[in-house]
């Protein structure tokens, strides 16, 4: 039987509870004091449609949430989402294992979670699974040729957080965190699908702990790509370009899970027609999408404020918030609809390298 690690915290509604509807506002994750970090929630019904530098406005204050970790021993800290909740941890080489911090975007509380196992501190890979209110992580007990963990943490009757230990996939957890690899959640709620450079596309059903190869070839995404309903396809941002040209749009046909696909043909994928990001995409520096149901996207772009020094250090990054819907046209191309567009400044406290964006 698994190993269970479980919570001191009884609190809070049991997450298998919460409704999953479109969602009003996303959440962002800055790190914009010396102490640590902020969650600033952001109403998408503000979105007015300019795209202009010089409307730009601060974040709405004050922040829901602020986070206390120094900059200086976390450099790289670690937020994902599980439910309709944010989930913070870090490690440094001092701690053994530390405690997941789990604050729920509806109520505003704050759980201590269980600690996670040290054993997957390294290489760090956080997969949420909306479906089932679970949050998945890979890790490696040391940065090179440690062992190989896959953890699931879920939430149990009388609100109680535990982690369980899963079957390890047939890769490597480090070419997760290190090459270039996506994940997408499979509509039957139960089957995530994994990308690996130089592996190829595997499947792992969470019911029957069961791995599945799928083929040489690779999903067309980076990060996480979502299932859009109306589109019967996964939609993500484009891998191909990453580091390049950022923000492309792409979907993709959902992969079957059954059968025998060893070697599989990839699924065919489309790009989205339209231009999601800055025209000049030199002044583009991160982006990130996330789904916040009812085939509705939310695309936040990093970029530089125009006609402002990149070394000057206040204001230098804008925030552009564009919301969105995904149709077929009339010739079978992926077509980018009602779309609304917000710019806000970046707080001038942030380095600019460490942001997160949560729709719930």
């Amino acid at each position: 039987m698994a190993k269970r690690r479980r919570s001191d915290d009884e609190g809070g509604p049991s997450s298998s509870s919460r409704r999953h509807h479109h969602r009003h506002q996303i959440h962002l994750v800055v790190d914009d004091w010396t102490k640590g970090y902020s969650i600033y929630k952001v109403d998408l019904a503000n979105l007015d449609g300019a795209d202009l530098d010089s409307l730009a406005t601060p974040l709405p204050g004050p922040p829901v949430f602020r986070l206390e970790s120094y900059h200086a021993n976390y450099s790289h800290p670690w937020f994902s989402s599980v439910g309709g909740r944010i989930a913070a941890m870090h490690y440094n080489e001092e701690e053994e294992d530390a405690p997941i911090l789990l604050y729920d975007t509806t109520t505003g509380g704050l759980v201590v979670g269980p600690r996670a196992p040290a054993e997957a501190r390294f290489a760090c890979t956080f997969i949420p699974n909306g479906a089932q209110d679970r949050l998945y992580m890979m890790g490696t007990s040391k940065f090179h040729g440690g062992e190989d963990h896959f953890e699931v943490l879920a939430e149990e009757e009388g609100g109680r957080w535990a982690w369980s230990s899963v079957r390890k996939p047939p890769f490597s957890t480090w070419k997760v965190a290190c090459d270039a690899a996506c994940h997408a959640a499979h509509p039957d709620g139960r089957t995530i699908f994994f990308s690996v450079y130089g592996k190829g596309t595997y499947s792992f059903d969470t019911e029957t702990q069961e791995w599945k190869r799928h083929g040489d070839w690779m999903l067309p995404f980076r990060g996480r790509a979502c299932y859009d309903a109306r589109l019967d396809a996964w939609v993500g941002l484009d891998s191909t370009g990453a580091g390049i040209v950022e923000g492309v749009v792409r979907s993709c046909d959902v992969v079957p899970t059954g059968g025998d696909h060893n070697n599989g043909p990839p699924p065919a994928c489309n790009f989205v027609k339209e231009k999601m990001v800055c025209e000049d995409w030199n002044r583009t520096k991160n982006v990130a999408l996330t789904h916040m149901g009812s085939g509705n996207f939310c695309l936040v772009e990093q970029r530089f404020r125009k006609g402002v020094d990149a070394n000057i250090g206040d204001n230098v990054y804008l925030f552009y918030i564009t919301t969105f819907k995904l149709r077929y046209d009339k010739d079978g191309e992926v077509q980018a609809t009602a779309r609304r567009t917000r710019s806000y400044t970046m707080p001038n406290e942030s380095t600019g390298y460490n942001w997160w964006v949560f729709g719930m």
